[in-house]
């Protein structure tokens, strides 16, 4: 099936990385993206990819299409491709809009083949989660096909919508709180006399080795590994007694929860 007619609607950034997986399985030649700015399509062009301000013609001519545009655009998009009459017998879509449902694409579409995915930022690296849920419709075929297009982004987790919301909440919001920890280390480095480049080179190993020893000690828990660092009455334990009585896992669980708060708003508005 390297042959298969694959087009995106929309050429953003996410788009991008998806599309930058995919062209290392199947023929860029056999790739189509739509967007209003052909300018800003130019990357896609230089791969050997068709590039066109034609959402229409772009999702007739395709087998798998992406829905690559953001969510208050999603509507208008649906509602062109709705309205042209075209056949989506044997289309699938693919949609990466974050709070847009299912249901709410198949009440514009009137198909059930259709895929949600929800990819983070270090998809960009191929070390990302994507998350992925599937439509009634959609054979065991098209979701082998889909992860493997997005096969070079990162590691798939698949689940129902629900399951969707909380990895986007812990996956596609988690980078920024990881983010937001490094920047807190490096700012008490530096308060304590750390010079920048310093700063952030520790902080950015300790945090990289950290992650390496959750991975290749796959038998080990979590808790274990933290308590190999730990010695009663040591300078970790005090430190992790202060994150105690800050109630550090009841500020992560109002974090994880705001989030998901936020996720179920945008359902409601489409």
């Amino acid at each position: 099936m390297n042959d298969i007619k694959i087009a995106f609607i929309g050429g953003g950034n996410m788009s991008s990385c998806i599309y930058d997986s995919i062209i290392k399985n199947y023929d860029a030649k056999n790739v189509t993206v739509s967007g209003p700015h052909l300018e800003k399509l130019e990357k896609f062009k230089a791969h050997g990819s068709l590039i066109t301000t034609d959402n229409v013609k772009t999702v007739e001519d395709a087998q798998v299409i992406f829905l690559g545009v953001k969510p208050q655009i999603l509507t208008s998009v649906l509602e062109e491709i709705k309205n042209s009459k075209i056949s989506l017998d044997g289309k699938l879509f693919i949609s990466m809009a974050a709070g847009y449902k299912l249901s709410s694409i198949y009440a514009k579409l009137e198909t059930h083949n259709l895929i949600r995915i929800m990819p983070n930022t270090p998809a960009k690296l191929g070390l990302g989660v994507i998350a992925v849920s599937y439509d009634s419709a959609v054979t065991d075929s098209e979701k082998d096909l889909c992860k493997k297009m997005l096969s070079h982004m990162g590691e798939c987790i698949e689940g129902d919508e629900q399951s969707l919301n909380v990895i986007g909440a812990i996956c596609g919001c988690g980078p920024a709180f990881v983010y937001r920890f490094m920047e807190s280390l490096i700012s008490e480095a530096l308060r304590n006399g750390i010079a920048p480049n310093d700063a952030r080179k520790m902080v950015e190993q300790t945090v990289f080795g950290s992650a390496s020893m959750v991975i290749k000690n796959q038998d080990t828990s979590i808790a274990a590994l933290r308590e190999a660092v730990t010695s009663k009455g040591g300078t970790t334990f005090a430190g992790l007694c202060k994150m105690t009585e800050g109630n550090f896992e009841q500020i992560m669980q109002n974090t994880i929860q705001a989030s998901l708060d936020r996720t179920y708003e945008f359902e409601k508005m489409f």
